[in-house]
């Protein structure tokens, strides 16, 4: 059933649902193509296709991370304890907490297997350089914009 097809796909709000409707009919109207399940997937394909969000990926934080501290993914990764490397390692667990959610010790596995402890204490150093430092803020904002606008 092409209303059920639609219904199930455009689920977001019902402005999508009446401009796919709408699109559907002119569709039918201008081109005489049927009112079919076929016709319906090709009038909802680019709001289905627009409307899915592109999922951030601890990779792509960590990458975005160390393009703004000029370090490597791999310099994060690793052990390094030099005071950049360190500070980027620090906002990149802060900001993969941030918009992913992960719990600490899946963060702390993506890290080079740092443990729980070691995330919570660098996620309290950035929170706190964050009060601080307006310089940090804006880095870390500047960090998370570029992820979520990507």
């Amino acid at each position: 059933n092409v209303i059920e097809y639609m219904a199930n796909r455009l689920k977001n709000n019902i402005r999508q649902l009446e401009g796919a409707v709408k699109k559907m009919k002119a569709y039918h109207l201008l081109n005489g193509y049927p009112l079919n399940i076929n016709t319906a997937q090709a009038a909802i394909s680019d709001i289905i296709n627009n409307d899915q969000p592109v999922p951030v990926t601890i990779e792509k934080i960590i990458e975005e991370v160390s393009r703004t501290f000029g370090t490597t993914p791999e310099d994060i990764r690793s052990s390094k304890r030099s005071a950049n490397i360190s500070s980027a390692r620090q906002v990149a667990m802060y900001v993969v907490r941030e918009i992913t959610q992960m719990p600490m010790t899946g963060i702390g596995t993506e890290f080079g297997g740092r443990d729980h402890s070691t995330v919570v204490y660098a996620i309290q150093q950035v929170e706190k350089n964050i009060k601080k430092n307006p310089k940090m803020r804006a880095t870390v904002e500047d960090i998370t914009k570029n992820i979520r606008d990507r």
